[in-house]
């Protein structure tokens, strides 16, 4: 009895002095802290282009739903928006400028990613970018429709994140994209966006879209929503979670997302 009280307390020590968990915490029957299951069904939701005005982030910074907020390097804002989220408990995404179809005549703007570089380049501008933006957890691609498509590129940008202990949201610009794939094949967790939400800047096509998100979701189990930072999408949102709600939809954070939404995350994050 005394050994098997020794061993007790020596593992009970060793889990007090295991390091913190930073990122999501892993989906493993082995893990020690319990983890709570994904919902039957459940959703997420991403605001892109963050960081150009403080008057379109504000009502996504102050909004009680867990949408993730994903800034553009090198703007106006982004900095101190990115540290007020932080400060309230918003998830963080660098929303990386990737080269698209039609560069350079559509600019993704500072701080891009271009198939003219090479692999040392690509890092380093993400290094600069992730510097600049403290708290990030994830990366989502901006534009990004010819690089998200080269395997090169991906390779690179994939390498970093993985580096990092980040995720990355392939925002899907393009159905070419080798991002999932990629990130698989190099294990590192992924998940794809599902539905935009806004590209068409009216009240009933916004819940149109937000409706083919709740279905797609209580059909797979699961779905995530992209939108931007628009007057129209952020009175959307409390609409989203009364639908989500009434249907049986839970809406959860991206970082719980991510851990289930792809069955191979699951392998990933143990």
């Amino acid at each position: 009895m005394l050994f098997l009280t020794v061993i007790a307390a020596t593992g009970f020590f060793l889990y007090l002095m295991r390091p913190a968990v930073k990122q999501i915490l892993p989906v493993s029957e082995e893990v020690s802290v319990p983890v709570p299951s994904l919902p039957e069904h459940a959703v997420a939701i991403i605001i892109d282009d963050l960081g150009h005005s403080r008057a379109a982030a504000r009502p996504f910074l102050e909004m009680p739903y867990p949408v993730a907020l994903s800034f553009l390097p090198g703007r106006p804002h982004t900095v101190e928006l990115a540290k007020e989220a932080r400060r309230n408990g918003k998830t963080l995404l660098l929303h990386l400028p990737m080269e698209p179809l039609g560069y350079p005549e559509t600019d993704p703007g500072p701080g891009a990613i271009l198939l003219s570089q090479d692999r040392a380049r690509i890092q380093s501008i993400i290094e600069d970018d992730l510097a600049s933006l403290p708290g990030i957890v994830g990366l989502n691609n901006h534009m990004g429709s010819k690089a998200t498509a080269d395997d090169r590129v991906m390779e690179a940008v994939l390498s970093l994140v993985g580096s990092k202990g980040l995720f990355f949201v392939d925002s899907r610009t393009t159905p070419r994209t080798v991002g999932p794939s990629k990130a698989r094949e190099m294990g590192i967790p992924c998940a794809c966006r599902d539905i935009f939400l806004d590209n068409v800047a009216d009240p009933a096509a916004i819940d149109a879209r937000m409706d083919e998100l709740l279905d797609l979701a209580l059909k797979r189990g699961w779905a995530i929503g992209i939108g931007h930072p628009h007057p129209l999408t952020a009175e959307a949102m409390s609409r989203l979670a009364a639908k989500a709600k009434e249907r049986g939809v839970t809406w959860i954070s991206l970082e719980s997302m991510i851990a289930y939404a792809d069955p191979g995350n699951r392998d990933i994050l143990r």
